[in-house]
């Protein structure tokens, strides 16, 4: 799902500020965590396609604060999109991107390379691990499920990446 879509699903629930819409993603959402330089154009572009209205609050002492409700018609986008097809499942992941090109790295390097990624889903399994118990309170049944799938899907990424560095590791001392 698009960002200005994300945005449109949690202005669904009442008006937000952007700062208000980077809070909840950063809090809630571990699979699409949105910067405000990410919030602030995509709300620019809903206002303007008439999908969101700005509402600007006057503050005395600080910045005014930009208050930003869903329309009709955004609620008609994001219903439509929500009840839309399935889209195939984006599989781009950057350690197997660069892994396609480990060909131009000395094996040790290889074996280098599949240890940070490993260690690095290793310490994102452990920062999940910490906010468990957040999610499972707070969470309803769909982020209790989107949060366990996120694991799994880090966990089986973890192991078979193992499992190639360690048939990788055998291949090496076979050929020494």
């Amino acid at each position: 799902m698009d960002t200005g879509m994300m945005i449109l699903g949690f202005l669904m629930s009442g008006p937000k500020t952007g700062y208000k819409i980077r809070h909840i993603t950063g809090k809630l959402m571990m699979a699409y965590n949105l910067s405000l330089n990410q919030i602030y154009p995509a709300l620019r572009k809903l206002e303007s396609t008439g999908l969101v209205k700005k509402e600007v609050v006057f503050q005395t002492g600080k910045p005014n604060k930009h208050v930003y409700t869903i329309t009709p018609e955004g609620r008609e986008a994001f219903e439509k999109k929500l009840k839309g097809p399935p889209i195939p499942v984006d599989y781009e992941l950057d350690f197997l991107t660069r892994m396609f090109f480990f060909r131009f790295l000395d094996k040790d390097e290889i074996v280098r390379q599949f240890e940070q990624e490993i260690s690095s889903l290793d310490e994102q399994l452990e920062d999940l691990d910490q906010i468990k118990p957040e999610s499972e309170r707070e969470g309803d049944e769909n982020g209790r499920f989107i949060f366990s799938t996120i694991v799994s899907m880090i966990e089986m990424l973890k192991d078979r990446y193992a499992a190639e560095l360690e048939r990788r590791k055998k291949k090496m001392t076979m050929h020494t």
